[in-house]
């Protein structure tokens, strides 16, 4: 049974039962480090329920104690007042913490970073307590055990190869399309590269949009029934990140898939995305921007070959079919 309302009545007895306690559905990680597990966890016979931990007290404390009727319970990213984790613990049978963002830390309008007092005891409050932490990525699995997690294990995003399908072409009949795919909180990063792409075609996917002086803009409002297809009609990727304490721990969504979608990326050279990407092999790590844009601009035979790789590097990291299995792990679901 899938729920993002209340918590939903129990499923027959005899089969495994799974709580997700989620952001909403709209949110990023929800969207693509919960949702995407769930038909196959029912596929296999396990009862997953997802439920947005709700903000009353009264509704939370009536949701855990309701834990205890679960095998697992995987709390995804929310940082719980240190008394309300040791409430949820003192019910759950096995607790799973799940996160993909450097949660010590606070990030403000146009990427003003600070580190908060709160956060950090949350997250130190929450770690301690889980049986399991999952991170994703070598970097965030680092910070957890930094921060006193035990257990840690390593999940990347995942992401459907049948959903996210690779380009077959890489030439254009006229200027190639750079692409950027994201939300509006992220839109100030691309002004970064802005100069690199004077005069040149870009294809932004969100929920708004940013005024780049000199850079021919072209805005779709994103929607998740097409976002596989506008990544796959851009020629070539963009990431770029600031070199920052939220971004040096950040593996962003967009570089996996358009790895994915076979399509050439051009990334930041910052933290772990240098652990994906090859520079030269399969994406281009940015030192100039406009050196990076002229060269994968002119080559088309450099496109295929980067998305190519690309592509079967999202097939060996980050496909949905691994992670799940090493989910399942995670939350000590029975084996095949």
């Amino acid at each position: 049974m899938v729920s993002l309302g209340p918590v939903p009545a129990l499923s027959p007895r005899g089969l495994m039962r799974v709580l997700f306690l989620t952001h909403p559905p709209e949110t990023p990680s929800t969207r693509t480090r919960v949702l995407p597990y769930l038909p196959l966890l029912e596929r296999d016979g396990v009862a997953a329920d997802a439920v947005v931990l709700p903000d009353g007290m009264a509704a939370r404390w009536r949701l855990f104690r309701r834990a205890g009727d679960y095998d697992a319970v995987l709390l995804q990213k929310r940082l719980l007042p240190a008394w309300q984790a040791r409430m949820l613990r003192r019910h759950a049978r096995r607790l799973v913490y799940d996160f993909d963002d450097p949660m010590p830390y606070r990030r403000k309008d146009e990427g003003r970073v600070e580190r908060s007092g709160t956060r950090e005891g949350r997250f130190r409050a929450i770690l301690a307590l889980a049986d399991v932490v999952i991170a994703n990525h070598a970097g965030t699995a680092e910070l957890a055990r930094a921060y006193g997690a035990r257990t840690v294990g390593v999940i990347p995003t995942p992401v459907d190869l049948a959903r996210w399908r690779p380009k077959t072409s890489w030439t254009t009949d006229g200027r190639p399309v750079f692409g950027w795919i994201g939300t509006r909180s992220n839109l100030y990063l691309l002004r970064a590269a802005a100069p690199a792409l004077s005069g040149r075609r870009l294809r932004i996917v969100a929920d708004a949009t940013i005024d780049l002086p000199g850079v021919d803009v072209e805005f779709v409002p994103w929607e998740e029934e097409r976002e596989a297809d506008w990544v796959r009609s851009f020629d070539i990727g963009l990431a770029p990140l600031a070199d920052d304490d939220w971004n040096r721990w950040k593996m962003p969504y967009k570089i996996i898939t358009c790895l994915a979608s076979a399509v050439p990326v051009i990334a930041s050279r910052l933290g772990a995305v240098e652990t994906v990407i090859r520079d030269g092999e399969n994406g281009i790590l940015a030192g100039s921007w406009a050196d990076a844009a002229e060269r994968l601009e002119r080559d088309a035979v450099l496109r295929e070959r980067l998305g190519r790789e690309g592509r079967r590097t999202a097939e060996s990291l980050f496909a949905l079919d691994r992670c799940y299995t090493a989910l399942r792990q995670a939350l000590a679901l029975p084996a095949f």
